[in-house]
């Protein structure tokens, strides 16, 4: 693979940087009593008294302005505790960006698909440890493949999105849709890298496949199970599943100048990366989300362990204290989700002791850098504000 083409990939991918890590081995709180609309910070930025969200929003400007960022999307919460929550920039350009706006979600969707996983798995509705064959009996290796592989990238199967076939037909009409059996054609085109369970290597692909066992194993639509299981019992009303590009208003453009023009891309078709990302939501409800996996609020106690533990280290690049496992990204304490596609870059992070979240969704400008998750160093810099002694450290 040629350099220019590894920085095309790394343009498209929703989670592709998960790869990267490895290779360097709103609205929030329903009680305002405490909270200030705060003209110094902006026309849409609520924060505490807490000494640190002054830090928090002039790090969120500043990035803005050193990366050419159109706008940013933003919070901080300590366990439920909304700490600041804000938007700054412009969405769309000449609009000033607000709070509430919707988001392609990306990566963080990818856990939720371990959890409702998790949670048939108890129900004897589908084992962790089966083959799939049983539900995708045509697809290859299917016997020797099972939900568990799938949910911790360690199938073999090829990532699809870096088939440069994907990426001809994606960047020739990025608004078109693709369909699963699409998807599957695309990674099965080329070997797989590994035999199954032998080793870890991130995949797309994978968390497609996993989709479609979940949906055959249910006989329910994905965005049916996820709204079941995961989007009603958080309250997460403002979170789809989406099959076409549409989002709801008010909505955060996307713009990116990956095709070497600089253009809005919010209505790039999300099923470029199906069941990985294909859904929409608001930063409030992405980390409402995050606090629930971070906790295992939806799972039982055995569940949750399972989730959580580091049985992949040891597997590829891997190691105990940097792995993945059911959708996430573990970096010693902090969990890490780094979605990016079509402009939209963002970063949610969990510290696991202290109960931190941070959630980032910035969309970029003319000059800025599409070959880099530009939301990973405002993740970064308010972490080490937050927890300098334990700061994420995010590749």
């Amino acid at each position: 693979m040629s350099m220019s083409t590894r920085i095309r990939l790394r343009r498209t991918a929703t989670a592709l940087s998960i790869v990267l890590v490895f290779a360097t081995i709103s609205c929030g709180s329903e009680d305002r009593s405490s909270e200030q609309q705060s003209t110094e910070h902006g026309p849409d930025v609520v924060h505490t008294d807490d000494p640190d969200t002054g830090k928090i929003v002039d790090i969120v400007r500043g990035k803005l302005a050193e990366l050419d960022l159109s706008g940013a999307v933003f919070g901080v919460w300590r366990g439920d505790e909304e700490i600041v929550a804000g938007a700054v920039g412009e969405s769309p350009l000449g609009v000033p960006a607000t709070r509430d706006m919707q988001v392609r979600v990306g990566q963080p969707m990818e856990p939720m698909l371990s959890t409702v996983l998790l949670q048939l798995n108890e129900a004897g509705t589908l084992s962790l440890d089966e083959p799939i064959d049983k539900w995708v009996p045509d697809f290859p290796r299917a016997d020797k493949i099972t939900p568990r592989m799938l949910a911790n990238s360690t199938t073999g199967i090829s990532d699809y999105v870096t088939n440069p076939e994907f990426l001809k037909i994606f960047y020739a009409n990025p608004i078109k849709g693709f369909t699963s059996q699409e998807i599957f054609d695309l990674a099965n085109s080329r070997p797989p890298l590994f035999e199954p369970g032998t080793s870890f290597a991130y995949a797309h692909s994978d968390l497609c496949l996993l989709g479609v066992v979940l949906e055959k194993a249910t006989g329910k639509p994905l965005g049916d199970l996820l709204k079941e299981r995961i989007f009603t019992p958080l309250g997460m009303d403002e979170s789809n599943v989406m099959l076409t590009p549409q989002m709801a208003e008010p909505t955060l453009h996307g713009y990116t100048n990956e095709r070497g023009v600089f253009e809005d891309s919010t209505f790039w078709s999300p099923t470029a990366f199906l069941n990985s990302g294909n859904m929409n939501s608001t930063v409030a409800e992405v980390a409402r989300w995050v606090r629930a996996l971070g906790t295992g609020e939806l799972l039982s106690d055995a569940a949750f362990t399972e989730m959580m533990a580091d049985k992949t280290a040891g597997l590829g690049p891997l190691t105990a204290d940097k792995y993945f496992a059911f959708g996430t990204v573990h970096l010693s304490s902090w969990l890490l989700m780094n979605p990016a596609f079509g402009g939209y870059n963002g970063v949610a992070l969990y510290e696991k002791e202290t109960k931190t979240t941070i959630v980032v969704y910035v969309t970029l400008g003319p000059t800025a850098n599409a070959n880099n998750n530009n939301a990973v160093p405002i993740g970064n810099e308010i972490g080490a504000v937050l927890l300098p002694d334990n700061p994420p450290k995010v590749p």
